[in-house]
């Protein structure tokens, strides 16, 4: 193994070499070495770059259909609210190019008054992970097992359960209740003769269970509608689980990283938007000028795990150019065997 000083001068030579470049040269440990003995960086620095290390090299050591996970190309394309809607009784709608999402909130029985109460459309990251968890399991069947209790599921989502008021149990529950009881409609429209294809669909049955904080029994497994399952089998996009894991974090990141994966490998010519356009795909607020510096940001980390990206930024928008997926093609055959 070449040491970090040997490494340190390799790279002065060469710097444009790219984090997976360095991996593939110098290993992870060398890499990681490098990182810890540079005393021009500052700590904080130090864990980013060290974090982004690991993630980096896990993505690339995925070799396995268990390494996979799945999203439905309609929520690559578009996206769910990034914070807490307004209003619980207004539903969300997100349109890219001629692929049109609307998700309705649903109701749920209030135990404190007996009256049925709008419950609000999902948003956040806690959601994304649960919708995540679905799609890679519902690839595989309806029925999709759990875990054997909150904290076990939590942890299949990879979050760290915590109670309390503002813990990330009680979160996770609103969440699924949200997720239960919404109906996506999943519009498309016909370039030749533009008329509009319908499908509308509730996720799952019983996820909706957990409306209050009070202990009941846990449900181990729940089963997706036939409606959604089929629908997931023939549009699911593959991703991998290392970069899912590392962007878990930031509700942009996962955006950008599933709308790149799905958007870039169909891409035939390079492509530019501007960034209202950009803004509208990623349900991000505030002036295109603040949009911009958010998404430059989130594609420094997206670019970390996803390799073969090629996303330029520019300073009226971004420029697109056709790239390979995420996951090979050769790795993955949905609900069957490697």
């Amino acid at each position: 193994m070449m040491s970090a000083k040997l490494a340190r001068t390799a790279l002065a030579d060469d710097q444009g070499r790219t984090i997976h470049s360095q991996l593939e040269l110098f290993g992870l440990d060398t890499c990681l070495e490098m990182m810890r003995t540079d005393r021009a960086l500052p700590a904080t620095v130090v864990v980013a770059r060290q974090r982004q290390l690991t993630a980096a090299h896990r993505v690339m050591c995925e070799d396995s259909i268990e390494d996979v996970s799945f999203l439905h190309a309609g929520l690559c394309q578009t996206s769910l609210p990034h914070s807490r809607p307004a209003a619980n009784n207004e539903p969300w709608q997100r349109s890219n190019g001629r692929f049109h999402l609307v998700v309705e909130p649903g109701t749920v029985i209030d135990p404190a008054t007996g009256r049925a109460a709008w419950v609000g459309v999902p948003f956040g990251t806690r959601a994304r992970l649960i919708m995540l968890y679905l799609n890679r399991h519902g690839t595989r069947g309806r029925r999709v097992h759990l875990g054997n209790s909150m904290t076990d599921w939590m942890d299949r989502l990879g979050i760290k359960a915590t109670g309390g008021k503002n813990g990330s149990i009680r979160a996770v529950k609103e969440q699924s209740v949200r997720l239960g009881r919404a109906r996506f409609s999943l519009q498309f429209e016909n370039p030749e003769t533009g008329a509009l294809g319908i499908s509308d669909t509730q996720l799952a049955d019983h996820l909706h269970l957990w409306v209050t904080d009070a202990e009941g029994p846990w449900l181990e497994e729940i089963e997706l509608t036939e409606k959604f399952h089929e629908h997931l089998r023939e549009h699911a996009v593959p991703l991998s689980d290392g970069a899912i894991s590392y962007l878990s974090g930031s509700s942009l990141k996962l955006d950008l990283y599933a709308w790149a994966a799905w958007r870039l490998p169909r891409l035939e010519r390079s492509l530019r938007l501007n960034w209202t356009q950009v803004a509208a795909t990623f349900s991000a607020a505030g002036e295109a000028n603040k949009v911009a510096a958010k998404v430059r940001e989130a594609l420094v980390d997206v670019q970390t795990v996803y390799r073969d990206m090629k996303i330029e930024t520019a300073r009226h928008g971004l420029l697109l150019h056709p790239s390979k997926p995420p996951i090979p093609r050769t790795l993955i055959q949905v609900g069957g065997k490697r």
